[in-house]
């Protein structure tokens, strides 16, 4: 699973200083893609339908929250979500992420009704700070 951030400072980023007052911590929109290769394929007579499905971590509750999900893409295992994640970048803060991805069976939107195929942990700074702020990591 490969994690590429896109940096553009004039369109996407927003940094502001701190406000003492206010609590405002410095931060940076980050744009985050997803690509898979080599996918589990739990279709019997096609390909998988991945989808992705990204978790924050909550920084005082630890508590996983549903942050988004990309598009459905039909009969690939080496899916290029055209569908991208804007987050905002605390640099004091490790901002935990989860993807999680799923193999599409119907139209439901509840995540049981689909094949689980994995999920791959990351902080966003572990992104921000890879090569070429791109990060590539075996699903678990």
């Amino acid at each position: 699973m490969e994690g590429d951030v896109m940096d553009k400072l004039e369109d996407t980023s927003s940094v502001y200083e701190f406000d003492p007052f206010t609590g405002n911590i410095p931060a940076t929109k980050v744009e985050i893609t997803v690509s898979c290769r080599n996918l589990l394929d739990r279709d019997t007579f096609s390909k998988s339908d991945p989808l992705c499905v990204l978790y924050t971590q909550g920084v005082e509750t630890k508590q996983w929250r549903e942050f988004g999900r990309t598009e459905v893409i039909d009969n690939t295992l080496n899916p290029d979500f055209v569908r991208k994640y804007i987050l905002d970048y605390f640099f004091e803060e490790k901002q935990n992420l989860r993807f999680d991805l799923y193999d599409v069976d119907s139209k439901s939107p509840d995540l049981s009704k689909h094949d689980f195929l994995g999920q791959m942990f990351c902080t966003l700074g572990e992104i921000v700070g890879s090569p070429a702020s791109r990060l590539e990591k075996p699903l678990g």
